[in-house]
């Protein structure tokens, strides 16, 4: 029988959890009993409130992932505010603008790098720190499917970051594993995560794509608490893609 709670007692920072995804994620974390530590660019109080509501714990951090110092801050509060912490979801990120390799800005390129990769770097360093001084924790990595497929006019950035994510969670759980503390990521394919503006043919199109529909953020949030919960004990270094039985092959194959 399921634990109704599996994560009672623990606690979570989702970043990047005002909206979309990662509200997705942060309301099924606190749904099974984890209290929410929330670092966004954004005021995440509608987050807060709507775990709240349901009687869960949360509070949200003004923060800025590409700032190492933003990263340690936001785990400083979670520790000055619970004492522990036991997971940490790398979720935020910026979509790069449409553009090709030949003309894709510097100043683009960077902040996409800074946010997409370097924010992960910086928020699971801050969190390591806690974690292995405890000898436990989880962390879950947002990459995306981007990471192995291309499109055109799609930024290489983007992708660049997405595959990086999948090679900073590798190398993260080779380091850790054996002191407790797990790694791994989640690859989503297209998740309906705010609207997209498409006309009702597009979107038509779209779900034509996906054999069990396009996602929401709530199931990338499911795929999050596995990863998180004791159920997944025995899963470190890996990257789970959840994709709606989508099956583009990647360019190479």
């Amino acid at each position: 029988m399921r634990d109704v709670a599996p994560l009672q007692g623990r606690v979570a920072i989702v970043t990047g959890a005002a909206q979309g995804i990662g509200r997705g994620i942060a309301l099924v974390l606190a749904g099974a009993g984890a209290s929410v530590v929330i670092g966004d660019l954004k005021d995440a109080t509608d987050t807060v409130r709507a775990i709240e509501a349901e009687g869960g714990s949360a509070a949200g951090v003004l923060m800025d992932v590409s700032r190492s110092q933003d990263a340690d801050r936001l785990v400083e509060f979670a520790l000055q505010r619970h004492r522990h912490v036991d997971i940490l979801v790398n979720n935020a990120g910026i979509d790069a603008p449409r553009g090709n390799a030949w003309d894709l800005p510097d100043d683009e390129w960077r902040r996409t790098i800074d946010v997409n990769l370097s924010g992960v770097f910086y928020c699971s360093r801050a969190a390591l720190r806690p974690m292995l001084a405890a000898g436990s924790g989880a962390i879950v990595n947002i990459s995306s499917q981007s990471a192995r497929v291309g499109r055109a006019s799609l930024s290489p950035a983007y992708n660049a970051t997405k595959a990086g994510v999948i090679g900073l969670t590798v190398a993260f759980s080779a380091q850790v594993a054996e002191r407790g503390v797990r790694v791994n990521a989640i690859m989503p394919a297209l998740v309906e995560s705010r609207d997209f503006g498409w006309s009702a043919e597009e979107r038509a199109a779209r779900i034509r794509e996906y054999p069990l529909g396009i996602g929401a953020p709530s199931d990338v949030g499911e795929a999050v608490l596995y990863l998180v919960s004791p159920a997944a004990r025995w899963v470190s270094g890996t990257a789970l893609q959840v994709t709606g039985g989508y099956q583009r092959p990647a360019p190479w194959l």
